[in-house]
């Protein structure tokens, strides 16, 4: 079965291929070892935070009757870590950042004001100025035993982690990691490592993707293997890729040339086509599909920096909802361009840039979606709508996907 699609916008054509993917399950696994992973199912506090009144600076417990004078004697000290005492009457408690407010203790004084003495603390400011409540972060002011600390969908960062800790989530349920692979396609290819007659070229695609996947911490990277330009190889190695992969990359063979064989390949897998063919500029031969367990299929064009652009604009989504993110494709970040130039097309047109400035971002010259070196200079692109220019705001996309 294949849906075919009028031309539509990037956004429209993600869209549709995002309703149609399923994340990855799921699997338990320790806190230290589901950095970043994706939350299945939301992070619930196990008790109040804080879990106790609690002081939020370093000084003195007090109880504001205790101020008819402007000294108290110092009766001890509250353990952080510990039940806090008994609070004492017309006296100080010594008290430190995170330490239990003691039952009966008013406010907390910051030793800045306070003149400290053996055995007493002196007022340096008007006891008047004191308010009840004072440095004290109240119980369950963060949130309530309960409550969701985080939803399903949130990535394990450093603050996520903190929080896995501090609620007692030690094995928390997470997706498992997308098995991504990858197909070049192109007799004129080489590995890097060879040495090219004029007629013959080093691939590019196969490492751009790696570089641009293979290090996330929820994909498995099962590697990219170049495939002859051959109808019956290149459906054997589609079928063969689609039995253990929950995500398929493809580059070249996805127009109309004789040779160009992507598609009827992936349909002969039992590939569902969503959309091929988008008013892109690169990219327009770029075909998206669904698997017939639910995998990513993404035909990307052969040129590199069609690759490269295809690849961060519409995988990295399709790849991210497989994870199991909330938002896999996430609100961009905006530029506007220092030097914009009048230039339009009748296309969405995908143009490089370097940064110069928070928000701010010079468009790098290049000759075409061949031109490798051009785009090794920029450090993403922006997307301008059919017949636009100007200086922007305009969506950016870095290269380097999260």
């Amino acid at each position: 079965m294949t849906t075919t699609t009028a031309p539509q916008t990037p956004a429209a054509a993600l869209a549709a291929l995002l309703d149609r993917l399923e994340p990855v399950n799921t699997e338990t696994l320790a806190a230290h070892a589901a950095a970043g992973r994706v939350l299945a199912e939301p992070v619930r506090a196990d008790r109040d935070s804080p879990a106790h009144d609690v002081s939020a600076m370093d000084g003195y417990a007090v109880r504001l009757a205790d101020f008819a004078a402007t000294q108290l004697p110092i009766a001890g000290e509250v353990i952080t870590g510990s039940d806090p005492p008994a609070m004492p009457r017309a006296a100080a408690l010594r008290i430190f950042t995170g330490g239990c407010v003691p039952a009966g203790a008013d406010a907390v004084i910051r030793r800045e004001d306070v003149d400290e003495r053996p055995g007493h603390i002196r007022l340096r400011v008007p006891a008047d100025t004191i308010r009840r409540g004072q440095n004290i972060r109240r119980r369950g002011e963060n949130l309530t035993a309960g409550a969701t600390v985080l939803d399903a969908g949130n990535p394990v960062h450093p603050a996520a982690a903190a929080a896995l800790a501090t609620f007692g989530h030690a094995r928390p349920l997470v997706h498992r990691r997308v098995r991504l692979a990858a197909l070049i396609t192109g007799d004129e290819l080489l590995p890097p490592t060879a040495a090219p007659e004029p007629w013959q070229l080093r691939d590019s695609n196969g490492p751009a993707l790696h570089a641009m996947f293979a290090h996330l911490p929820w994909i498995d990277w099962q590697g990219a293997i170049h495939v002859r330009d051959a109808l019956d190889k290149l459906t054997t190695a589609v079928r063969d890729r689609l039995a253990s992969c929950d995500a398929l990359l493809l580059t070249g063979g996805v127009s109309m040339g004789d040779h160009d064989h992507v598609p009827a390949a992936v349909r002969a897998s039992g590939g569902e086509v969503i959309f091929h063919k988008l008013p892109i500029r690169p990219g327009k031969p770029l075909l998206a599909a669904v698997g017939p367990q639910g995998q990513a299929i993404l035909g990307l064009p052969g040129n590199p920096v069609s690759v490269m652009v295809t690849a961060r604009r519409f995988a990295a989504a399709a790849l991210r909802q497989r994870a199991g993110f909330a938002s896999a494709d996430p609100p961009r970040p905006v530029v506007r361009l220092v030097d914009a130039d009048d230039k339009t097309i009748p296309l969405w047109w995908h143009r490089p840039v370097r940064m110069t400035a928070p928000g701010e971002a010079e468009l790098v010259a290049t000759m075409g979606s061949g031109d490798v070196a051009s785009t090794a200079r920029s450090d993403g692109f922006i997307e301008l709508p059919p017949d636009t220019a100007g200086k922007g705001p305009w969506p950016c996309w870095p290269w380097s996907v999260t």
